[in-house]
């Protein structure tokens, strides 16, 4: 691609590409406007051993935890996040999608919640429900039990509001320029080349025109030639005046 002449091109179509120019910039900050979200939000919820289980370390589940309460937490993340659960969830008003994982950043009983959605206030109305169903249900799967005997759980970190995920928003904005950007170095290499075909065809049909005027002017010429030529050969040869009837005799 020669870019000397896209770029002649651009400037003598100025006026197409600045159009093209601004409407990519107006197309963009309406993505920016319109587009709502995404937001995200997160909770923390821990699992603590129960009462019986912290005995033998004077009654402090700090200093109990063990390989159970990491499975005690798997099994209520799988709970939550099985599709029929995640149906009730729904039908409550808690309609944003979420995800619950083991913490990756520590090999504790620790359960993190992210959810994420076009609505703000959506978002944290789902991560409080979701935060709460992990605590009910883990009471829920250990009501066969003591209270002395249960896990318990707690939520050690929340975000009360929730935040804008400015990257991923950013990434349409920049997929909507670059298209606008692509559109207005395109079209005008398109609308030129069209309008130089178009006036390449219309000087072909003037020139042929032209030519189709001259070779007729010229038959016609050699027509009135030839016309000529045949009428000067069939006029009859002059023979001159009649001679003078001659004077009579004098006596």
């Amino acid at each position: 691609m020669d870019l000397v002449a896209s770029g002649r091109t651009l400037r003598r179509r100025w006026i197409l590409t600045s159009f093209l120019f601004l409407l990519t910039l107006a197309a963009a900050f309406a993505a920016w406007v319109k587009l709502p979200g995404p937001y995200q939000a997160e909770s923390m919820t821990v699992l603590y051993p129960s009462q019986q289980a912290s005995r033998p370390n004077g009654d402090n589940p700090l200093m109990s935890f063990g390989g159970s309460l990491n499975v005690a937490g798997d099994i209520v993340l799988r709970e939550v996040s099985a599709p029929s659960y995640m149906a009730q969830l729904a039908a409550r008003g808690y309609t944003s999608s979420f995800t619950i994982v083991d913490d990756p950043n520590t090999t504790g009983p620790i359960l993190d919640v992210t959810v994420t959605g076009s609505s703000q206030s959506q978002v944290e109305q789902t991560l409080n429900g979701v935060t709460a169903a992990v605590k009910s249900q883990l009471a829920s799967i250990q009501q066969g039990y003591k209270p002395a005997n249960r896990i318990t759980s707690q939520v050690v970190s929340t975000q009360p509001t929730p935040q804008l995920l400015v990257s991923k928003k950013a990434r349409t904005i920049v997929i909507v320029l670059g298209l606008g950007l692509v559109l207005t170095f395109a079209i005008p290499q398109v609308v030129d080349a069209e309008i130089a075909k178009r006036r390449g065809a219309r000087g072909q049909r003037v020139n042929s025109s032209f030519a189709s005027a001259a070779q007729y002017a010229g038959s016609r010429a050699e027509q009135l030639k030839e016309s000529e030529s045949a009428g000067r050969g069939t006029q009859p040869a002059y023979q001159g005046s009649p001679a003078a009837p001659a004077a009579p005799a004098e006596a």
